[in-house]
């Protein structure tokens, strides 16, 4: 396949073309389409394909539609490509292409050069980041119906193409999403005004825009700020009139997608679509805030007369949406077209227990809004392939689906990727298809990393990926030899030294040698020395282990840390927390039979339901991520099956009932939908089963 792209249009940022196309397919008619960075695909007008499932630098991954059901019948094919051009955590910053190939059997019936491009300038092009992990917001100025176009029955002027290098092409590991649509359900109308007066919210993201470390346009560019526009809207609850109206739709659970809806605007109208996980009762209105989790939740539409079905072009996260209408229009189909993992349309699970099986449902719709193409965070403020996260959420994978190949498209991409050029040599990256050039870099999750690619040899038995990893993990052995003090342990690591979210992470607990890193990294040593048959890396890590027992257990508790005294002695501090305690069992560092009366401590009077200010107070407790996963797994090699039960219960009953997903933290504050959560089904089941 030839790639191409719009003259002039090759550097700039927040671009979209659509390439198109007209055809008669046969029954063996098959589509074959790479592009960058993201793409919707339209067939008859009927959207069938979102992607591409992410890969590393330099390589893209090919995706290939059967044409089948459209054999005999005058088709226009559409395929709109938007590129950023800039750094994201959710795509990488390189320049656009398309390439297309379509073929009955062994005859090319069109190739690219065969599609006309079209310039979509009414999607607005200088406008806000969306969040500091994502890439732009969305703000259209229209004057016909995008569906119209996309079915090949509205003239436009095309623009000049040329021949554009391309990636490397792979072929797609995943499923396609299957893009059902669900429609929300309206829980409340009322008037709609303005505060000129009100101060509209900005982040990191909008102030602190360079071309070095956060790309993207600075205030003084921009065209418009829907961000900006929607926070100064004020809502009255009651009887909608025909202008000047919002709508707050309920989806019944958090879902994943593109919003769907179709509006016809009887004046020039500004619909703003508002949304977020969860909502508030303000009295006079329901509030629904788009800034809640640290994201411009806001997409604008300026429209002239007429009647326009619109369907959003990025993946968004919401269980509540505000459809807010400056104008006179009516609003009809308000939905969301699912983008989510296939492989678990057909999952089914009943342990006999309504609560545990919405915990279960709860736990399966996380995770297939977070393992679309990559194993990622969360579907709304970042959609970022990270590791650690993905230590918890592969292992959801296999209960889910029964295989692992979204984990392995993950893990394919950290194998192919090249040395970042803002991180040091050696280093991976935190998240990833992502650019970091800031240098930021969370040293702990390269460890989880060498974790994950030996569980998940132990899983598939694919050998063949773990010697692609090969470079990598060695990268990272010898990368922390530089931090080895003389006793053998890592010392002051740099960068974002990363343990949990809880006062364990604060400075004092993490300075000098910080044992819960060290205990991991033993553990990683020991998979490097499984995966590579490196005896002297298991070696290593035994002399760690005992080290670390040695100057970290105060005969009570294991303390997070020790720093340097003015005489340069390393003298162990006070900090003991309740994540370090799981941190030294899971990794070995204890055991039952060594610490009977810590571990008796531990399951009996820490976990999320202890209170810290009665019950050892000076014992910081731990957060959901990573220190309450922690327990539950050594809670379930302890055999205390009953107690996971009860644990789960406790601790994610009231997210599956506010949102029908599961959280980042355990409080409603962040991502209300997280995929390393989705283990919960996967602990639940183990309990049921009495195994570990």
């Amino acid at each position: 396949m030839k790639s191409i792209w719009a003259k002039g249009l090759y550097t700039p940022k927040n671009i979209t073309l659509t390439f198109q196309h007209r055809l008669t397919p046969d029954e063996n008619t098959v589509l074959t389409l790479a592009a960058s960075n993201l793409y919707r695909l339209f067939v008859g007008g009927k959207l069938v394909g979102y992607g591409p499932a992410r890969a590393a630098h330099g390589y893209s991954r090919v995706d290939c539609y059967s044409l089948a059901d459209r054999a005999g019948l005058d088709t226009v094919i559409s395929v709109e490509v938007h590129s950023a051009n800039i750094n994201t955590f959710y795509t990488v910053e390189e320049r656009p292409f398309f390439a297309c190939e379509i073929r009955s059997g062994d005859r090319i019936l069109a190739d690219t050069c065969d599609f006309a491009a079209y310039h979509m300038t009414e999607k607005v092009q200088r406008v806000r980041r969306f969040s500091y992990q994502r890439a732009f917001t969305e703000s259209y100025r229209l004057d016909s119906d995008p569906a119209v176009f996309h079915a090949g029955e509205l003239a436009r002027t095309p623009v000049e193409t040329e021949e554009v290098p391309m990636n490397a092409l792979l072929p797609r590991l995943v499923g396609y999403p299957t893009l059902a649509c669900e429609y929300g359900n309206v829980i409340e109308t009322g008037s709609l005004g303005r505060n000129p007066d009100a101060v509209p919210w900005h982040d990191r993201a909008y102030y602190n825009i360079d071309e070095k470390n956060l790309k993207g346009f600075r205030p003084d560019e921009l065209e418009e700020d829907a961000g900006a526009e929607a926070s100064q809207l004020t809502f009255e609850r009651g009887d909608a009139g025909a202008a000047d109206f919002y709508r707050i739709y309920d989806f019944g659970r958090t879902l994943t997608g593109f919003f769907t809806l179709t509006v016809t605007a009887h004046t020039d109208c500004a619909v703003y679509i508002l949304f977020d996980e969860v909502k508030n009762d303000r009295g006079t209105y329901t509030e629904v805030n788009p800034y809640r989790n640290d994201c411009c939740n806001v997409i604008k539409y300026a429209l002239k007369p007429g009647t326009y079905r619109l369907l959003s072009f990025e993946a968004n996260a919401a269980k509540y949406a505000v459809c807010a209408v400056c104008g006179a229009a009516e609003i009809d189909g308000f939905g969301m077209v699912k983008y989510e993992n296939p492989d678990l349309a057909d999952f089914v699970y009943d342990c006999g227990d309504d609560e545990l099986n919405r915990i279960v449902k709860a736990a399966a719709d996380t995770f297939a809004q977070n393992a679309v193409d990559v194993l990622t965070d969360c579907p709304s403020r970042e959609r970022a392939g990270w590791l650690c996260d993905s230590y918890f959420s592969s292992r959801s994978e296999r209960f889910f689906t029964g295989d692992n190949r979204v984990e392995k498209s993950f893990l394919e991409n950290y194998a192919m990727a090249p040395q970042s050029p803002g991180l040091p040599e050696g280093m991976i990256p935190m998240c990833y298809p992502a650019d970091h050039f800031n240098g930021e870099y969370i040293p702990n999750w390269s460890m989880w990393y060498i974790l994950e690619l030996r569980d998940y040899l132990r899983r598939t038995g694919d050998v063949e990926l773990i010697e692609k990893s090969r470079a990598k993990v060695m990268g990272l052995v010898k990368f922390f030899e530089r931090f080895y003090n003389a006793d053998g342990l890592l010392e002051n690591l740099e960068n974002w030294v990363f343990i949990e979210w809880s006062r364990c992470n604060d400075r004092d607990f993490i300075c000098g040698v910080n044992y819960p890193s060290n205990m991991l990294w033993s553990a990683a040593l020991d998979a490097a020395a499984e995966l590579y048959g490196d005896k002297s890396l298991a070696d290593r890590a035994a002399e760690m282990r005992e080290t670390i027992r040695m100057q970290s257990y105060n005969g009570e508790f294991f303390t997070d840390n020790a720093v340097r005294n003015e005489a340069g002695d390393l003298v162990r501090t006070d900090h003991t927390s309740e994540t370090c305690q799981y941190y030294a069992f899971y990794f070995g560092i204890a055991s039952a039979e060594t610490h009977p009366a810590l571990l008796e401590t531990m399951m009996k009077d820490f976990g999320p339901h202890r209170n810290p200010a009665e019950v050892y107070p000076n014992v910081p407790q731990s957060n959901a991520f990573i220190g309450n996963y922690l327990r539950l797994e050594l809670m379930l090699r302890l055999g205390m099956y009953d107690e996971v039960l009860a644990d789960c219960r406790g601790f994610f009953s009231g997210m599956a009932a506010l949102t029908g997903t599961l959280w980042e933290h355990a409080r409603v504050t962040c991502s209300l939908n997280h995929g390393f959560a989705s283990l919960a089904a996967y602990y639940i089941d183990c309990a049921l089963k009495g195994r570990a």
